[in-house]
């Protein structure tokens, strides 16, 4: 004899919000006993909020500002490099490879302080990788035309810490010609006349030496962008690492969530929420509403509520009056119903009536009848006369 196969319980909807959390922490292997002491049970309060969108707003990439700077021949004062707005081919050529060209009202990366509102420029030189971005700040990409964005193109030159300078004048590059109390690093790009370009690099006393160029080097025009942006990326790192309290982008981002941690943990174990997240419990005075449609594979869940909803008959002298009751509008209404449903009901009301029958063996019985009760109460009534005229 076999026993009859149980049919797996119906799946809850696997795309919920529930059900994706769940495969998320299992698939992640976070409710492993392995991961215990690594997994933490947040309150979900209004400063726990703010602190997350805190959170989002840190930088989860290193970032880099950098000025491209262009002097034309004869060029020595700040005025005149200032006021370019192009350069000669072989500079754009240039500055073409140092990154791509993005529009900044609708860029989302990090701009280094650039307006989206176009009056520092519409584009810049962009560059990125999966750890860092660069923003180059291109003198002849700036517009000048009064005095105050004469201010504004002298402040997001004069205060990035590496300057990048394209110079086509006879002379050498010197450090005050724009002077700024930044500008520690400066990568100095001559042409020369065979085709080729020598590099000058000038920096403070306080800076240690980095790479991959260095002082008089002579670079092809082929790999002169890569060099000089990896170079110029090189310079802002260790200018970077000199300051006090200097933390990299990764050590921010994981002190802020040591804090969130920390003031959001709520205390509890780690089994009863493992547990409530597998099998969930509902709290005390709370109930489970049924809303789904009956069907013929839940015939068991219908046969439930008919059985308890006759099982609250009074007596069966009421069984009897319902039954009896069957004719005229409501047996018309009970043969409108389905008809699997109505036999179910009858077979669980014939079992709800022998259930009462015993039940009234074995107990006090149920109100009587009112045709029962004057029986009764005539048979009483005959035994006192006869009680009497023995007397």
């Amino acid at each position: 004899m076999l026993a009859k196969p149980e049919l797996p319980d119906e799946m809850e909807d696997p795309i919920s919000p529930f059900q994706m959390c769940r495969m998320l922490l299992d698939q992640m292997g976070l409710m492993s006993w392995e991961k215990r002491c690594q997994f933490d049970l947040l309150k979900k309060t209004d400063k726990l909020l703010r602190e997350l969108k805190n959170l989002d707003n840190q930088k989860c990439r290193e970032t880099h500002k950098i000025a491209v700077i262009y002097v034309a021949t004869g060029q020595e004062d700040k005025n005149s490099i200032l006021s370019n707005t192009s350069g000669s081919r072989d500079f754009e050529s240039f500055v073409a490879g140092l990154g791509w060209e993005v529009d900044l009202e609708l860029h989302q990366g990090f701009i280094g302080g650039l307006q989206k509102n176009k009056t520092t420029g519409d584009t810049a030189p962009y560059y990125a990788t999966s750890t860092c971005e660069v923003i180059f700040h291109v003198s002849t990409r700036i517009p000048v035309g009064t005095d105050e964005s004469k201010h504004v193109k002298m402040r997001h030159l004069g205060n990035d810490e590496v300057h990048i300078v394209w110079s086509e004048h006879t002379r050498d590059y010197r450090r005050g010609i724009i002077p700024t109390e930044f500008g520690d690093v400066i990568i100095i790009i001559y042409p020369l006349s065979c085709g080729l370009y020598r590099i000058q690099i000038n920096r403070k006393s306080e800076v240690p030496y980095f790479g991959p160029l260095f002082d008089g080097a002579i670079v092809d025009s082929k790999v002169l962008p890569g060099l000089v942006r990896a170079t110029a990326i090189n310079a802002s790192r260790i200018k970077r690492s000199l300051m006090p309290f200097f933390h990299s982008f990764y050590e921010e981002r994981a002190k802020c969530l040591e804090t969130i941690i920390q003031q959001n943990t709520e205390n509890t174990t780690f089994e009863d929420f493992a547990a409530y997240i597998f099998a969930p419990v509902l709290p005390t005075n709370s109930a489970i509403v049924d809303t789904t449609v009956p069907s013929e594979t839940s015939s068991g869940s219908l046969s439930d509520t008919i059985l308890s909803d006759i099982s609250g008959v009074a007596s069966p002298s009421t069984l009897r009056q319902g039954r009896g009751g069957d004719s005229g509008p409501e047996k018309i209404e009970r043969e409108k119903s389905d008809s699997s449903i109505l036999r179910t009901a009858k077979r669980f009301s014939m079992k709800a009536r022998r259930s009462s029958t015993h039940r009234m063996s074995t107990s006090n019985s149920p109100p009587e009848t009112p045709t029962l009760s004057k029986s009764k109460g005539s048979v009483k009534e005959k035994k006192i006369i006869t009680k009497e005229m023995h007397i």
